[in-house]
Protein backbone atom coordinates (compact mmCIF):
# COMPACT_ATOMS: atom_id res chain seq x y z
CA UNK A 1 0.00 0.00 0.00
CA UNK A 2 1.46 3.80 -1.03
CA UNK A 3 2.09 5.32 2.16
CA UNK A 4 0.49 8.61 0.58
CA UNK A 5 -3.07 6.02 1.22
CA UNK A 6 -2.33 5.57 4.76
CA UNK A 7 -3.44 9.04 6.29
CA UNK A 8 -7.19 8.87 4.78
CA UNK A 9 -7.25 5.36 5.54
CA UNK A 10 -6.49 6.74 9.34
CA UNK A 11 -8.96 8.97 9.02
CA UNK A 12 -11.57 6.91 7.46
CA UNK A 13 -10.84 4.97 10.79
CA UNK A 14 -11.00 7.36 13.32
CA UNK A 15 -14.35 8.59 11.61
CA UNK A 16 -16.01 5.04 12.34
CA UNK A 17 -15.23 6.07 16.42
CA UNK A 18 -17.00 9.19 15.97
CA UNK A 19 -20.27 7.00 14.71
CA UNK A 20 -19.94 5.02 16.98
CA UNK A 21 -19.86 2.04 14.66
CA UNK A 22 -18.08 -1.11 16.09
CA UNK A 23 -18.63 -3.06 12.63
CA UNK A 24 -17.18 -0.24 10.66
CA UNK A 25 -14.06 0.14 13.10
CA UNK A 26 -13.72 -3.55 12.87
CA UNK A 27 -13.50 -3.88 9.04
CA UNK A 28 -10.08 -1.50 9.51
CA UNK A 29 -8.26 -3.98 10.74
CA UNK A 30 -6.85 -7.42 9.47
CA UNK A 31 -8.10 -10.79 10.94
CA UNK A 32 -5.28 -10.97 13.73
CA UNK A 33 -5.51 -7.63 14.47
CA UNK A 34 -3.85 -6.00 17.61
CA UNK A 35 -4.78 -2.59 19.58
CA UNK A 36 -2.87 -2.18 22.47
CA UNK A 37 -3.73 0.63 24.50
CA UNK A 38 -3.93 0.91 28.45
CA UNK A 39 -7.10 -1.40 28.51
CA UNK A 40 -4.88 -4.05 27.67
CA UNK A 41 -3.50 -5.78 24.84
CA UNK A 42 -6.93 -6.95 22.33
CA UNK A 43 -5.96 -9.32 19.41
CA UNK A 44 -8.06 -11.01 16.84
CA UNK A 45 -11.21 -9.81 15.83
CA UNK A 46 -13.18 -11.13 18.74
CA UNK A 47 -11.30 -9.51 21.22
CA UNK A 48 -11.20 -5.70 19.27
CA UNK A 49 -14.80 -5.78 19.00
CA UNK A 50 -14.93 -6.57 23.14
CA UNK A 51 -12.51 -3.77 23.15
CA UNK A 52 -13.98 -1.38 20.48
CA UNK A 53 -17.82 -2.03 22.00
CA UNK A 54 -16.02 -1.49 25.79
CA UNK A 55 -14.67 1.81 24.62
CA UNK A 56 -17.72 3.20 22.73
CA UNK A 57 -20.02 2.51 25.90
CA UNK A 58 -17.83 4.20 28.14
CA UNK A 59 -16.95 7.18 26.23
CA UNK A 60 -20.22 9.05 24.40
CA UNK A 61 -20.06 11.33 21.24
CA UNK A 62 -16.30 10.74 20.91
CA UNK A 63 -14.87 13.67 18.37
CA UNK A 64 -10.88 13.36 17.37
CA UNK A 65 -9.44 16.22 16.15
CA UNK A 66 -5.93 16.05 14.40
CA UNK A 67 -3.53 18.27 16.85
CA UNK A 68 0.77 18.43 17.46
CA UNK A 69 2.31 16.46 14.53
CA UNK A 70 -0.60 15.01 13.11
CA UNK A 71 -0.27 12.30 10.92
CA UNK A 72 3.04 11.06 10.15
CA UNK A 73 3.50 8.00 7.69
CA UNK A 74 6.15 6.04 6.32
CA UNK A 75 6.33 3.22 4.77
CA UNK A 76 3.61 0.73 6.12
CA UNK A 77 4.16 2.72 9.27
CA UNK A 78 2.02 5.76 10.81
CA UNK A 79 1.96 8.17 13.75
CA UNK A 80 -0.87 10.08 14.80
CA UNK A 81 -1.24 12.46 17.54
CA UNK A 82 -4.42 13.49 18.30
CA UNK A 83 -7.54 14.68 20.97
CA UNK A 84 -10.10 12.71 21.83
CA UNK A 85 -13.51 14.30 23.45
CA UNK A 86 -16.62 12.81 24.58
CA UNK A 87 -18.77 12.41 27.16
CA UNK A 88 -17.92 10.10 30.03
CA UNK A 89 -20.23 9.33 33.44
CA UNK A 90 -22.07 12.01 32.53
CA UNK A 91 -19.11 14.83 31.91
CA UNK A 92 -17.21 16.22 29.28
CA UNK A 93 -13.85 14.92 28.64
CA UNK A 94 -11.15 15.82 26.31
CA UNK A 95 -7.31 14.13 26.24
CA UNK A 96 -4.32 13.81 23.77
CA UNK A 97 -3.77 10.36 22.48
CA UNK A 98 -0.77 9.38 20.09
CA UNK A 99 -1.47 6.16 18.33
CA UNK A 100 1.55 3.98 16.16
CA UNK A 101 -0.05 2.19 13.52
CA UNK A 102 1.44 -0.83 11.52
CA UNK A 103 -0.92 -1.45 8.22
CA UNK A 104 -0.15 -4.62 6.03
CA UNK A 105 -2.48 -5.04 3.03
CA UNK A 106 -4.29 -1.67 3.09
CA UNK A 107 -6.00 -2.42 6.97
CA UNK A 108 -4.39 -1.96 10.31
CA UNK A 109 -2.11 -4.80 11.57
CA UNK A 110 -1.31 -3.07 14.91
CA UNK A 111 -2.16 0.11 16.95
CA UNK A 112 -0.61 1.49 19.73
CA UNK A 113 -2.70 3.73 21.43
CA UNK A 114 -1.48 6.02 24.92
CA UNK A 115 -3.24 8.29 26.70
CA UNK A 116 -3.48 9.58 30.35
CA UNK A 117 -5.76 7.35 31.98
CA UNK A 118 -5.73 8.99 35.56
CA UNK A 119 -6.41 12.72 33.37
CA UNK A 120 -9.84 11.08 32.05
CA UNK A 121 -10.56 9.77 35.87
CA UNK A 122 -10.23 13.08 36.75
CA UNK A 123 -12.29 14.39 34.17
CA UNK A 124 -15.33 11.74 34.58
CA UNK A 125 -15.24 10.99 38.21
CA UNK A 126 -16.78 13.30 41.13
CA UNK A 127 -17.33 12.69 45.00
CA UNK A 128 -14.56 9.80 46.31
CA UNK A 129 -13.43 8.53 43.34
CA UNK A 130 -12.14 11.96 42.36
CA UNK A 131 -10.84 13.03 45.55
CA UNK A 132 -8.60 9.79 45.67
CA UNK A 133 -7.81 10.05 42.04
CA UNK A 134 -6.21 13.43 42.61
CA UNK A 135 -4.42 12.73 45.77
CA UNK A 136 -2.16 10.15 42.89
CA UNK A 137 -1.75 12.95 40.86
CA UNK A 138 -0.88 15.17 44.05
CA UNK A 139 1.62 12.28 45.31
CA UNK A 140 2.99 12.07 41.46
CA UNK A 141 3.35 15.28 41.02
CA UNK A 142 5.29 16.48 44.58
CA UNK A 143 8.49 17.93 43.59
CA UNK A 144 7.21 18.87 40.48
CA UNK A 145 5.64 22.15 41.26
Amino acid sequence: MPEEKIPSIMREFVKTMEDGDVGKTLAYFTEDGVWINPNGTFKGKDELRRCTAAMYDQIKNIKVKECGLGIIAQGNKAFFEHELSGTAGGKKVAFLAMCAYEFAGGKIKEVRTTFDRLNVAQQSTGGLPKMMVNMMVKQAEKGLR
